[in-house]
């Protein structure tokens, strides 16, 4: 196979937030994320340029969120990140290794889990659970994040609120209605609390159902309309920004590579705090993985 845009996709995992994958002999043409990149080599060094700069090499990388670049796997093997850009953890992270620059350095011989050993036991993780610890390990690496003991009730019943509902367009201010808070004193609550903006949540908790539904063999159409997308376009438009690929384009890739839509339908993990989040007191943790191979 020769190299390319998609190269060879080993899997690709999709969280609220987040998102992984690894693979190799890519070669791409220059594109961007809406989303700030980590990749890590697992083998060697791969190569990164954007329009101010040649080829350099890289053992670990992170990339701005929209900004224009190229990436070449170098004959190598590695694991991308992508975060949620207005993130707390993402924001973090381009404070720390971004300051003024647009691709950084990430030098992985001061973190002690960023070793072959590592990375060899976190590509065999068997489920979206035992991956997003591993994966949320090297980020708290990375970055110090403090993490509360007990999420605010109201925080959890918008959660709760959100994920239940039939309406996937809801508005911010109807959620604040429900659980009793301005509609300002939620946006700042939940953002402090889960990590993450409001808006930013519900988006991507579109993206991952709708993302179930693909790979349940939905029609595209029925998965963008159940979810609150205005159309197909829309939903082509939020999957390219967040996870860099279309639904059209995983649907065809199904066969050839492992796609974990890391959703449930009672709790939810934060990329924030590794927290659990129980919306039914009785129900017991679950992922819901859909596998393709």
């Amino acid at each position: 196979m020769e190299k390319g845009d998609i190269g060879r996709t080993s899997a690709l995992y999709v969280w609220n937030g987040f998102s992984v994958f690894w693979g190799s002999s890519f070669s791409t043409s220059p594109h961007k994320h809406d989303t700030l990149q980590l990749t890590f080599d697992i083998e060697k060094n791969f190569l990164v340029k954007d329009q101010n700069s040649e080829w350099t090499p890289y053992a670990a990388a992170i990339i701005r969120a929209s900004h224009p670049h190229q990436l070449d796997s170098n004959g190598s093997m590695q694991l991308f990140f992508y975060l949620d850009k207005d993130s707390e953890i993402a924001q973090k992270l381009t404070i720390k290794y971004l300051n003024e620059t647009d691709i950084g350095v990430i030098n992985t011989s001061t973190i002690r889990t960023l070793s072959n050993d590592f990375f060899k036991t976190l590509l065999a993780s068997k489920s979206c659970e035992e991956l997003f610890i591993k994966c949320h390990a090297i980020l708290t690496e990375l970055v110090n994040v403090q993490y509360p003991e007990k999420r605010d009730n109201r925080i959890e019943e918008a959660i709760a609120f959100i994920t239940k509902s039939a309406d996937k367009n809801l508005r911010i201010k109807a959620i604040a209605n429900h659980v009793c808070l301005s509609e300002s004193r939620l946006r700042h609550l939940f953002k402090e609390q889960v990590g993450q903006p409001i808006q930013n949540f519900i988006l991507w908790m579109k993206v991952v159902d709708s993302l179930s539904m693909v790979l349940k063999g939905n029609k595209l159409s029925d998965a963008a309309y159940s979810n609150g997308f205005w159309d197909i376009s829309h939903m082509n438009k939020s999957y390219k920004a967040l996870i860099g690929v279309n639904p059209a384009d995983i649907a065809k890739q199904e066969d050839s590579i492992k796609i974990v839509s890391c959703t449930s339908m009672k709790n939810f993990f934060s990329i924030r705090t590794g927290l659990m989040t129980k919306l039914e007191d009785e129900t017991p943790y679950k992922w819901i993985e859909i596998n393709s191979k």
